[in-house]
């Protein structure tokens, strides 16, 4: 597989659009109910960000009138593109993630970032999206769930883990998703709406901000007051729809060299996650599992050889660490991996024991038994990007920094397109004096991953600790855009201008006065 960096420098140059939007929530709750079962036993910021997908699709479908009136050209042979502008559905979709990122936990660690890439840029080519500019996004919830929306974002919820066996488990779920967004089922759905009475939007977006400011009972209260209704009958797909997205997503999975059997099993997951509990109505869920379609599943895969299950370093540690999160207690986590090491023989899944063995040493600030648990990694992972950068970490802690750097400039020689080592790299150099050392190559990234605030976030510490106070402000102007505080972000571009005009650098300044223009004319309202 082409490294992930180059992979997205290719996909981001593609010039068709695909249109979409897709919602999807794969229920384990025992008490989901309808759109209420979306907030049932959540924390206050699942309340938030399951409203702010449900009003994306509330003003997309809303905005359709308004969308026609623009006089867009539709692909020819696309009814769906009259309905809704391609464009205009990438710009809805920037917003949308920049609000869900304002409001939501996410999940800011390379390693997990750059697993869920791999998968993506692995299925992509195989299905039928055609406009590859995706975005990545990690919310910090247990719940199994996953969603695209338009502009190419696609998330997951790190509790995925929870619920997968495997890569191919996952990847099931990302290729029904893009299936759906192949299939342009967001555009037909708002086709299929076209006649239904528009949603008040004002008071939709009344009732999220006062979610968001921690007010859910009035927020959720008013949403019921209005919406409730429509949202049980627009959030839920037909069931012809799940079918076609199912088959195209096997026949993806297929495609991808990866097992297309992993789908009706990750469906045998789910089913198994909620037997000892009350099923919800079928028609209140977005995308129903049901025995029937874990049937369907399992007879379409017959047609498709069983193909050996990838459970790579990355995704057993990755898996652990959603169990350290969400379901192991604190004071059983040690105890839970020592009997893991004792209970296999197979030695790289003893090696991911090891791995989170240090993990939870290094979060406990015992830094040396991290160490301990680290070097007793076989040869076969000891060079695993994750084993790297936790060594350099916690070398870094012990007074050792040198030698963590040291470490970490040998694997990125190795792997200069791993955006994990780069990022790691930067940040113990840059809390050790050699922020201008590591200021050029960050810079780079920056290029290269120019709507990631995980890198403008270490580019603007970078620059700071380098005395570099112009790109400082700038870099911490993108962070902020990106992350939903527009505010924050023009007043950081300020700075970066009055910095620019001191030093002379009137180029530069130009520059970030056109992109203040920009920030400050952005939208931040889902409506159009």
């Amino acid at each position: 597989m082409a490294p992930i960096a180059n992979v997205r420098q290719h996909y981001s140059s593609a010039s068709t659009a695909e249109s979409f939007m897709i919602f999807t929530v794969y229920t384990t709750n025992d008490n989901d109910k309808g759109i209420s079962l979306l907030m049932a036993h959540s924390p206050p910021h699942f309340h938030t960000l399951t409203l702010i997908k449900a009003a994306f699709f509330y003003v997309a479908t809303t905005a359709q009138i308004s969308f026609a009136a623009n006089n867009d050209l539709p692909e020819l042979g696309d009814s769906t593109s009259g309905f809704v502008s391609q464009n205009q559905e990438y710009q809805l979709g920037r917003i949308w993630l920049r609000q869900l990122r304002a409001q939501a936990n996410t999940i800011n660690d390379p390693l997990t970032i750059s697993f869920v890439e791999d998968l993506i840029f692995r299925l992509a080519p195989h299905s039928e999206v055609r406009d590859h500019r995706f975005e990545f996004v990690v919310i910090d919830q247990a719940e199994l769930n996953a969603f695209a929306v338009p502009g190419g974002i696609i998330g997951i919820n790190l509790g995925i883990f929870l619920h997968a066996r495997d890569e191919d488990e996952i990847s099931s779920i990302l290729a029904h998703e893009l299936a759906h967004l192949s299939q342009r089922h967001f555009a037909r759905q708002i086709e299929n709406s076209e006649r239904q009475a528009p949603v008040a939007i004002a008071s939709l977006l009344a009732s999220i901000l006062l979610i968001a400011t921690n007010n859910a009972d009035a927020g959720f209260a008013g949403l019921i007051g209005s919406q409730a209704a429509a949202a049980q009958s627009q959030l839920a797909y037909s069931r012809d729809w799940e079918r076609e997205a199912d088959r195209s997503g096997m026949k993806t999975l297929a495609e991808s060299g990866l097992d297309p059997h992993a789908m009706p099993s990750m469906f045998q997951q789910m089913l198994a996650a909620n037997r000892y509990n009350e099923r919800p109505p079928e028609f209140l869920l977005t995308h129903p599992i049901t025995d029937t379609r874990v049937s369907d599943a399992a007879n379409r895969a017959q047609a498709f050889a069983i193909k050996k299950r990838t459970r790579s370093f990355n995704f057993l540690i990755l898996q652990q660490r959603a169990k350290i999160r969400y379901s192991i207690p604190n004071a059983d986590q040690m105890n839970y991996f020592d009997k893991a090491l004792q209970s296999t023989s197979d030695e790289h899944e003893k090696d991911s024991y090891r791995y989170s063995k240090a993990w939870i040493h290094f979060q406990a600030r015992h830094y040396q038994q991290a160490i301990n648990s680290l070097n007793s990694i076989s040869n076969v992972n000891k060079d695993q990007p994750a084993v790297v950068i936790l060594t350099a970490r916690s070398l870094e802690q012990l007074n050792k920094a040198p030698q963590g750097i040291s470490d970490l400039k040998h694997a990125y020689q190795l792997r200069p397109d791993s955006y994990p080592i780069a990022i790691s790299l930067a940040k113990i150099m840059s809390n050790n004096d050699q922020a201008d050392a590591a200021l050029d190559d960050i810079k780079h990234w920056s290029e290269r991953r120019g709507t990631d605030p995980i890198i403008w976030n270490q580019v603007a510490d970078t620059a700071s600790k380098a005395k570099d106070l112009l790109l400082a402000y700038r870099a911490k102007s993108e962070y902020f855009f990106l992350n939903g505080y527009k505010n924050k972000a023009i007043q950081q571009l300020q700075f970066a201008i009055g910095r620019a005009e001191k030093q002379g650098n009137f180029q530069q300044q130009a520059r970030l006065k056109q992109r203040l223009i920009q920030m400050s004319e952005s939208k931040e309202s889902l409506s159009l």
